[in-house]
């Protein structure tokens, strides 16, 4: 699966920021809730910069499955790493906070959360779709009460949370040219496919598809 995501993201690097319109404006919300976010930052699942670009610190790393992908990063902010979000190629406490936008719903999020709050010296901050998510694709979206669960048993206290849904704006066979543009088609339920009627079907009358997503900023007992 990882191999298959790395090289989705890295083909759609190009076209990425013109069709990732949920994408930006969830970053854009997130950042609303980072406001105290200082010091040195982790980016993970960084991307070509969503997060980042809303951001105040100078001193930001990003992380990224894709090469291409943390190359843009680094093109724009100066420091990217190549990485897995569920075995962050850090030390522990090198950060002051870890951030993330739209992307552990492709990882296992006790895995990604958990290493987003070892290298984390303050907290983490998280926008990520769940549940009830464009759910005609079948897609495993994790349930916000298992992010909730897995945030309690790493210690941590969350200083708030939100769930919003965000929009997809795009009707008929651009729905999908939104996904293979995002290099987001993946479904790792690999037994599910449809077929171009049945996609048609699904897509011709689809007046409302959106993400839901949830926010939080969680904070690190000391």
């Amino acid at each position: 699966m990882k191999k298959i995501l790395s090289l989705r993201f890295s083909k759609a690097v190009c076209t990425y920021n013109k069709w990732a319109l949920p994408q930006r404006e969830s970053a854009l919300i997130l950042s609303s809730i980072l406001t105290e976010v200082n010091g040195k930052i982790l980016d993970v699942g960084c991307g070509t910069g969503f997060v980042a670009e809303n951001l105040e610190s100078p001193d930001i790393i990003g992380v990224d499955i894709s090469l291409p992908m943390s190359v843009y990063f680094k093109e724009r902010f100066g420091r990217a790493v190549v990485g897995d979000c569920e075995y962050l190629p850090f030390k522990d406490n090198s950060f002051d906070w870890a951030v993330s936008n739209f992307v552990l719903h492709w990882t296992d999020v006790g895995k990604s959360i958990g290493e987003m709050i070892r290298v984390s010296k303050k907290g983490v901050g998280v926008a990520l779709p769940v549940g009830g998510s464009v759910d005609i694709f079948g897609f495993p979206f994790p349930e916000e009460d298992r992010v909730f669960d897995i945030i309690i048993s790493y210690g941590c206290k969350m200083d708030r949370w939100f769930i919003k849904e965000i929009d997809v704006p795009y009707r008929g066979w651009d729905i999908l040219r939104f996904f293979h543009y995002t290099g987001t088609s993946y479904n790792p339920r690999g037994n599910i496919t449809f077929s171009r009627h049945k996609l048609e079907e699904r897509i011709k009358d689809m007046t409302s598809l959106y993400f839901r997503v949830l926010f939080f900023l969680c904070k690190i007992k000391s």
